[in-house]
């Protein structure tokens, strides 16, 4: 075993295992470290521990000899989070936890001798306080979560123990147990059951005045019902058999009260949905205890959610309730093979279920309705009415203000029954889902819970679906649940998986396709060809080639019988398993009808997405979408959608951006490479501006491929800039020149001069961030010309603005301002509100290099002031990170603290490597300033490795020159100086003038600082 003497990291890796599998966020670790306050270079000092704790498990590893994969702890990252992967059961907490489950779900089960070998088991593992020596609230308050849930497993298993006649054997440790928890009344009774089962019933009897005793003095309260009631049986000498069998401390066994008339089917396993029965039952609760009436509630759902047994569950509870009978009435709206219950033939099922003789129902269709309204209303019943075809057919039956309690369910919205409170019901949570798994299996073969959560995932958290593969692995005893998985883990086939029996999840949901109209079928089918998440009402009229309001005609009768959910308004999706039930179907069907839908798919949202472009960015460097014959065009559909607007169109595009995304991919899958590759310079604009990088950069490489393919050169160079732009903004310098050099010269050659002043301007910037800085100038000021020669203005505005920023860097404070100068005209002239806020921005950075501090804030402040709209998330991002350096520290550090995180966040969010390490060279200053020296000198060094990450020199002297002023401050003069000489260095080989000046400057204060004395 290999120790960890520091307790952070023991406290980081404890944290880590207690959540094994699940992300933990950087702030929830922080809070576990250091409770309240944790410090500004948490999330570095995190980083650092991190590193260590992934040091000590690879020795471990190696001194265990550990080779299966699963047993191989590890710690992963990503999106600012850390994750522990190994077994669960690698974990004594998590195995406590399991064998804990395990042990009630066979003491329910009344396997009594099993639970009490889990129990022992289970109480092997608890050695020692938990977290022993682990300081902090965090570690204190799991402490005593653990040592709760302990008491509560110990519980357990007295009253096995009590139930399997063990009392002499249990007096000892339950008399310990009441003496730390004298007013706790379960283990009173306990103890009481066990000195009685003993034959110590004197010493039994004892115990309950004792108790009362302490109650009432403590608490001003008397005992419990229930302990009064042991503690009389055992006065009149109850025998302990009778004792533990009725109502006392031990559970009683849940046992099926007998069926009444028309009683349910085979009732399904329920697991969860309390939040479901507290709405179901919130009424008749209230209403019963306040002597008023009842309403009809209706529970509501796709096929296969667990509508019936939550119904038929919720019935039980409310037996003793409604005293007058228990009646369950299949209405048949989806059996099949049968058709829907007639509402006359309801409501004499009804009535003869409800205890009406024969010979007293009437013949008249009315007077039938009319008895059931007059029974109901005179009766307490539970009256579960299942499977509801609509509204019409229950109406008649209901009385305007029923005393028993209605239970109705519906594949369908049931809006129009008056009265009723509908509770919706969703799949499963994974909690649940993995319980309903392991109920239905039993814990000794679903003994691997993170296999049994991507078995349920794979089953779309459906009720329905779970069971029905739990049942057949069940029947399976050779199947492994890793083979289950794999089974329902195949591109094809998983509803074919989920069967056993004459069940099947598929015959569910064919039950319900079924009973659409043709034109309701066909939308269905079409619906799961789309490759997106969810889908608007446009595209969807598209794919399935109607107008707007016949679709949404079609589109809300799939919603009214649950085929189909409605996510946010106009916003629709289907679940995972019908998705692939519907392109079963539609592969079934062939024909021309799927092609032809995906050519009017691709059409519209090619050509949307080209005029949501030309709105948001009119002036980009572009090539004009030609006509395309392999599509189907839709002028009507385009003619309304709103796109009249540049707002109009960000809103467009940011709501169908997941479906854009996964149709330039699904294009290219069936072979409209060309259509593909034009969606994804349409988009460009798009994804750079929402800093969308990753999914940019695999959209135009794909591009890139399919154009030379094709030998089209002049559209290949457009795809290259593209894709070496995406690359420039997610800091992969090196990979981004080469692109964006391949892209120059194709451009050159076929004589395209927009493309080439677009990747001069490109490659201009990424030779600035490599801090090439005369080349980098000499490639802007070659683009202004091009675009001074053709008349672009605005492209020359941005030139301009360009060589501003070179010249700063090279310390031409002058040269930078008259070309801000030249551009912010230019964009006004444009009403371009975006770019000229950047400017501003820029103009803004050319104060704070000056110490023009006023002035320098009051820039930043007006443009976040008025940038909310016209500005990107990313850009708002940089104005905030400048406004913090513009601020007084320490006066001003918690602002500048909050801008600084917040930038942080956004730039990590999207990747942007270079402006993260700048950021976190800002706060390293502003830390200083404040006095925490030491944190500064963290941020820093993070900064440093991720600017020489990716060759970013400008941050990296940057860095060099933050370490060497911390080193200052703290009195090692020899690494301060070491560290500002190479940052001078590094500035004065780049060309860096400004770098340079505050190097020099640093070097000088480092020089003039008295010596320490010694």
């Amino acid at each position: 075993m290999l120790s960890i003497r520091s307790d952070k990291r023991r406290r980081l890796l404890a944290a880590l295992a207690l959540d094994v599998g699940r992300p933990l966020s950087h702030q929830s670790l922080a809070y576990r470290l250091w409770d309240e306050e944790p410090p500004p270079s948490a999330v570095a000092s995190i980083y650092s521990h991190i590193s260590h704790i992934r040091s000590t498990l690879r020795l471990a590893v190696e001194a265990e000899g550990l080779r299966n994969p699963h047993e191989i702890p590890s710690v992963d990252s990503q999106s600012h989070t850390y994750t522990l992967r190994t077994d669960p059961q690698q974990i004594d907490w998590h195995r406590y936890l399991d064998l804990s489950r395990q042990a009630r779900l066979l003491a329910d089960n009344g396997e009594d001798h099993q639970a009490r070998t889990v129990l022992s088991r289970a109480e092997e593992l608890w050695r020692g306080e938990p977290l022993a020596g682990v300081p902090g609230t965090w570690a204190q308050s799991t402490r005593t979560t653990m040592a709760d849930q302990r008491l509560a497993t110990t519980l357990l298993r007295v009253e096995v123990e009590l139930r399997l006649g063990r009392f002499t054997d249990l007096i000892p440790e339950l008399t310990v147990l009441h003496e730390g928890r004298p007013t706790d009344e379960r283990l009173a009774a306990h103890l009481m059951a066990a000195l009685h089962g003993a034959g110590r019933q004197a010493e039994a009897l004892a115990v309950y005045p004792a108790v009362v005793r302490l109650l009432r003095a403590e608490l001003g309260t008397a005992p419990g019902a229930e302990l009064a009631r042991l503690h009389e049986r055992i006065l009149n000498g109850a025998p302990s058999a009778d004792l533990l069998a009725g109502p006392g401390p031990v559970r009683a066994r849940a046992g099926r009260r007998p069926a009444g008339p028309g009683a349910g089917p085979g009732q399904r396993h329920m697991v969860g949905r309390e939040d479901e029965l507290r709405r179901l039952l919130a009424g008749p609760t209230t209403d019963l205890q306040s002597g008023g009436i009842m309403t009809v509630s209706s529970i509501l759902g796709m096929a296969g959610v667990g509508k019936t047994t939550l119904a038929l569950h919720a019935a039980d509870l409310m037996r003793e309730r409604f005293p007058d009978g228990h009646v369950y009435l299949n209405l048949r709206a989806h059996a099949g093979n049968q058709r829907p219950l007639a509402t006359e033939a309801a409501g004499t099922m009804l009535l003869r279920r409800l205890g009406v003789p024969a010979t007293a129902i009437p013949l008249d269709t009315e007077e039938i309705f009319g008895l059931c309204a007059e029974t109901l209303a005179s009766q307490r019943a539970v009256v579960v009415l299942d499977d509801a075809s609509g509204a019409a057919q229950i109406r008649p039956l209901l009385p305007p203000l029923p005393t028993s309690l209605v239970l109705v369910t519906s594949r369908h919205r049931l809006a129009e029954l008056p009265g009723s409170r509908p509770v919706f019901l969703d799949v499963l949570t994974v909690d649940d889902a993995v319980a309903l798994f392991v109920e239905v299996v039993g814990p000794e073969r679903a003994d691997d819970l993170g296999r049994v959560a991507e078995i349920v995932d794979r089953c779309g958290l459906l009720p329905l679906a779970i069971e029905i593969a739990a049942s057949r692995f069940k029947a399976r005893p050779s199947w492994t649940l890793e083979h289950l998985a794999q089974r329902l883990s195949r591109k094809t086939g998983r509803l074919a998986e989920i069967r056993h029996g004459s069940e099947s999840i598929a015959r569910a949901f064919e039950v319900s396709y079924q009973s659409l109209p043709a034109e309701q079928q066909r939308a269905f089918r079409l619906l799961g060809l789309y490759p997106g998440p969810d889908i608007g009402l446009h595209t969807a009229a598209a794919l399935i080639g109607r107008t707007i309001d016949v679709t949404d005609h079609i589109l809300e009768a799939l919603l009214h019988c649950h085929l189909l959910q409605e996510v946010v308004p106009e916003r629709y999706q289907l679940h995972d398993l019908l998705r692939e039930y519907a392109v079963v179907l539609a592969l079934a069907e062939g024909g021309t009808d799927q092609d032809s839908a995906m050519r009017r798919l691709l059409g519209f949202t090619l050509e949307a997405a080209d005029r949501a472009d030309g709105l948001l960015y009119p002036r980009r460097s572009r090539l004009p979408l030609p006509p395309l014959d392999q599509l189907i065009h839709s002028e009507e559909l385009l003619g309304d959608l709103d796109l009249t607007s540049a707002k109009a169109a960000r809103a467009w595009l940011d709501a169908e951006h997941s479906g854009l995304t996964a149709l330039v991919a699904h294009a290219r899958q069936i072979g409209l490479g060309e259509t593909s590759a034009w969606l994804s310079h349409v988009l460009a604009g798009h994804l750079d501006g929402e800093a969308y990088w990753n999914e940019a950069h695999g959209m135009h490489q794909a591009a890139v491929t399919y154009w030379r393919s094709v030998s089209n050169d002049r559209c290949e160079a457009r795809a290259l800039i593209n894709l070496g732009a995406t690359l420039a903004n997610a800091s992969r310098y090196p990979s981004a020149v080469e692109a964006v050099e391949r892209g120059l010269a194709l451009a050159r050659q076929e004589g395209d001069a927009d493309a080439t002043a677009d990747a001069l301007g490109i490659l201009g910037r990424l030779l600035w961030h490599q801090s090439s800085l005369d080349r980098a100038l000499a490639h802007q000021e070659e683009s202004l010309r091009i675009r001074r020669a053709a008349g672009d203005d605005w492209n020359s505005a941005r030139c301009l603005a360009n060589i501003g920023i070179v010249q700063s860097s090279l310390g031409n404070s002058d040269s930078a301002l008259s070309a801000y100068n030249s551009a912010l005209p230019l964009a006004r002239r444009f009403n371009d509100k975006t770019f000229e806020l950047r400017i501003l921005n820029n103009i803004g950075d050319l104060h704070l290099g000056a110490r023009n501090l006023a002035s320098a804030r009051a820039t930043f402040e007006r443009i976040l002031a008025i940038g909310e709209g016209f500005m990107s998330h990313f850009d708002l991002a940089v104005v905030k990170l400048n406004l913090a350096a513009a601020l007084g520290i320490p006066k001003e550090f918690g602002q500048a603290l909050t801008l600084y995180r917040s930038a942080l966040t956004t730039f990590r969010s999207v990747g942007a490597i270079r402006h993260e390490a700048d950021a976190l060279n800002g706060l390293g200053d502003a830390l200083r300033g404040a006095g925490r020296t030491a944190e500064a000198h963290d941020q820093h060094t993070i900064a440093l490795e991720l600017a020489r990450s990716i060759g970013a020199a400008r941050e990296e002297a940057a860095a060099l020159r933050g370490l060497g002023r911390c080193e200052t401050a703290l009195g090692l003069g020899d690494a301060a100086f070491d560290h500002l000489t190479a940052s001078f260095a590094l500035a004065e080989r780049v060309g860096a003038a400004d770098e340079r000046a505050l190097a020099r400057e640093a070097l000088m204060e480092l020089h003039l600082r008295p010596e320490p004395e010694h």
